[in-house]
């Protein structure tokens, strides 16, 4: 029987307060330059950052340390010495060069410059929860390999940010074989607990190339040597991502890592509904979801779909699904 292994997890979490004067003007600044996202929906902040907090000290108490990145922006309520908590601003990780940014992208590939952070992590948004009781091996294997679940899928471009995983899957394809990768690793691309992704991945089976991986948009877990490999690898590309302002069509991410990590079949594959993407526009469900505990994660995405009034009354909603289970303050919180 497998013993639960002692190696550290961390959390990782960014973070912007979109309603900052300070940060508004820094990114008017910068808003004529030809780059993508600029949209308000990017920013918008849902003022339920403190149940995050209370969702990791209620349902994953395990954690070793939370790094929380921002652009010198701490929640007025947040304790700050909290013995697991680590602030980490961007002057700490991004070349000055390339500052301010207000590109997730450039962010995220620079997450592997936070000196202290562990082997294993879990990257998160702002806008992803933990929904129910999570245990490491969630995350991480006893073996130390990332939880993750491997389907194919195809690009289908309806917006610029397709563009990003065209960049992402180039890397994949320039350094790996498809037919290897898929003889080697069967059984974790044809998988019960893929569920229906077995059956995207049967159909694109026979393309010569890797067109997609399926992307789940829940946290994701990351080594942070194999982080450091793809974005050395591809120092270009990482590069001109860093250097971007905003979102652009010649970006990478940290997806990127998590391809590389699926196509060496260094992963334990783990139920495709572990978690749950949602987007504003489905108030009830999230709301369902919350109150019922359904998934373990979910990913409340924002919508351009929801105008400003609809935005106060989603999110009065669900501080009311929150404070069903979460209710009480962690110590996170003054």
């Amino acid at each position: 029987m497998n013993e639960r292994s002692n190696f550290p997890i961390d959390f990782v979490v960014t973070w912007v307060d979109g309603s900052d004067s300070n940060w508004l003007k820094s990114r008017k600044i910068f808003e004529s330059d030809n780059q993508d996202d600029k949209s308000e929906a990017r920013f918008r902040d849902y003022d339920l950052f403190n149940y995050w907090f209370r969702a990791v000290e209620k349902y994953a108490p395990w954690v070793n340390k939370i790094y929380l990145v921002t652009d010198n922006q701490v929640p007025e309520w947040l304790n700050v010495e909290h013995e697991k908590l680590v602030l980490v601003d961007h002057t700490n990780i991004i070349p000055q060069k390339n500052l301010p940014t207000f590109n997730s992208s450039a962010i995220e590939v620079n997450l592997k410059n936070i000196e202290e952070l562990s082997e294993h992590f879990v990257l998160f948004n702002d806008d992803m929860f933990l929904n129910a009781p999570v245990n490491p091996e969630d995350f991480f294997w006893f073996d130390g390999n990332p939880r993750d679940t491997a389907g194919l899928n195809a690009i289908m471009p309806i917006e610029d940010f397709d563009h990003i995983v065209a960049n992402n899957m180039i890397i994949i394809n320039k350094n790996f074989k498809k037919s290897e990768v898929i003889t080697k690793n069967v059984f974790k691309f044809f998988n019960i607990k893929n569920g229906p992704l077995n059956i995207y991945t049967l159909f694109l089976l026979f393309l010569p190339r890797f067109t997609r991986f399926y992307d789940l948009h829940i946290p994701y877990s990351i080594l942070k040597s194999e982080f450091k490999s793809v974005m050395n690898d591809n120092n270009q590309l990482y590069e001109e991502t860093s250097k971007n302002k905003f979102r652009s069509i010649r970006d990478i991410t940290i997806w990127s890592v998590r391809y590389t990590q699926i196509a060496k079949g260094i992963f334990k594959p783990r139920r495709f509904d572990f978690g749950k993407f949602y987007n504003l526009t489905q108030i009830d469900k999230i709301v369902r979801d919350i109150e019922k505990c359904k998934h373990k994660v979910i990913d409340i995405n924002d919508s351009d779909k929801v105008d400003s009034e609809q935005f106060k009354k989603n999110i009065k909603d669900l501080h009311k699904a929150f404070d069903r289970h979460l209710l009480k303050k962690s110590d996170y919180e003054n």
